[in-house]
């Protein structure tokens, strides 16, 4: 048998579709053959020179009855009774594999028609386009936000677009809703914001080696020992370090501008929790209470729908639910209430460090909470530990990211 070149062949090829399928059950290996063979001749004639969009399992399936002289009395053979051929012709019944197979076989209509044509992929939504004069570009540059990118600002700024799209990746926009502690009426730059967020994010995945996280590990007394890490001088180190072996990797990540940043809670994609700390104010006391802050959040706040906390001015006393919850929870669970009403009442820098001797627990701490309840911040300065914070993780002024 020859290629099918004029139409004129494939009439007479569709004659001799139809003889051979009308005698079906009875042919012999060698007719089988030729049937099969002259199908695939028809389909390929009818495929390079009447191009169509795909046909839908009935069109197939009607197109074979009128090209071959069935009736619907011939597919009700084939699919086991005339409901049911009626059924599939108007649509109302789908094919099952077992009727696709007998279709295939006895029809020699291709499996691909009967499945039905793949269906179109629905279009991704384009990622919003960032907009690079929102964005703090050149101190995320300084900072090596932007890996392979450094040194040459003024030829890298040629491209701040791209410059963006690499920090960021394929990762889209993040200004997810996010629940932003403010104070003092600043303005917050959102897009500083998602751009921190992201940078902590990035690092707590490249330098952290975390253990599993297990909620029920940060239990009481785990918590209570963390906050007796307070009255050691190498505390903050340690603590952070306690926290990522519990499956919470803590992140010292300087501030951009326009944040007015303390600290953040973020739950990652796989659900694992991510503290980043700003050490904006760089005093003992306001790394204590906004670590504990952020584990508050952790433990209390995050979940699916609630993906990121900001904390801004977090020496300031808030009224939203949420962050009283945070507060009361750093403020308890850093001196116990039992301990705090023997020590609400110290004015004294003698008394109070006395007070941090007896109860294990940092006289920067006692003397923050002291100046909290006051609400005044002029009080106990000798002993919040004033430009202490910083130093404990190896950062000098010089080194600290302007």
């Amino acid at each position: 048998m020859k290629t099918i070149k004029t139409s004129e062949q494939q009439a007479d090829a569709l004659t001799r579709i139809r003889d051979l399928a009308s005698r079906f059950g009875s042919l012999s290996n060698d007719e089988r053959d030729e049937l099969e063979v002259l199908t695939v001749l028809v389909e390929t004639y009818e495929r390079d020179h009447h191009p169509v969009i795909p046909p839908t399992p009935i069109e197939a399936i009607r197109f074979r009855m009128e090209q071959m002289g069935y009736k619907q009395k011939d597919l009700a053979r084939i699919v086991g009774s005339a409901s049911r051929a009626s059924e599939i012709l108007s649509g109302k019944r789908q094919l099952s594999q077992e009727m696709m197979r007998r279709l295939r076989d006895e029809w020699h209509i291709p499996a691909d028609a009967l499945l039905g044509p793949p269906e179109e992929p629905e279009p991704e939504p384009p990622s919003p386009r960032r907009d690079p004069a929102k964005f703090p570009l050149k101190q995320m540059y300084d900072r090596d936000y932007i890996d392979g990118y450094s040194g040459d600002w003024r030829n890298h700024s040629k491209d701040k677009p791209g410059l963006l799209a690499r920090f960021f990746g394929a990762a889209g926009p993040s200004l997810v809703p996010v629940l932003n502690r403010r104070g003092g009426g600043a303005k917050i730059n959102p897009h500083a914001l998602d751009a921190w967020r992201h940078r902590v994010l990035i690092r707590a995945s490249r330098e952290c080696s975390p253990g599993p996280w297990d909620p029920l590990a940060v239990d009481d007394e785990f918590l209570r020992w963390l906050a007796g890490l307070s009255y050691l001088e190498d505390g903050p180190r340690l603590a952070c370090e306690a926290l990522a072996e519990k499956g919470i990797p803590v992140i010292i990540e300087a501030r951009l501008d326009q944040t007015q940043l303390d600290g953040a809670a973020f739950l990652t994609e796989g659900g694992r929790p991510v503290i980043g700390l700003t050490l904006r104010m760089n005093r003992l006391d306001n790394f204590w209470f906004t670590l504990f802050h952020e584990i508050g959040h952790v433990l209390r706040h995050l979940k699916p729908e609630q993906l990121s906390i900001f904390d801004s001015e977090i020496d300031s006393q808030r009224a939203e639910q949420i962050e009283r919850e945070a507060d009361r929870f750093a403020l308890d669970t850093l001196i116990p209430p039992e301990r705090w009403e023997k020590v609400r009442g110290l004015n004294d820098a003698k008394d109070i460090r006395a007070a941090a001797s007896t109860h294990r627990v940092g006289a920067a701490v006692i003397a923050g909470c002291l100046r909290r309840e006051a609400n005044d911040y002029r009080k106990h300065r000798t002993l919040v530990g004033q430009g202490m914070s910083r130093r404990s993780f190896g950062f000098t002024e010089e080194t600290w990211p302007k």
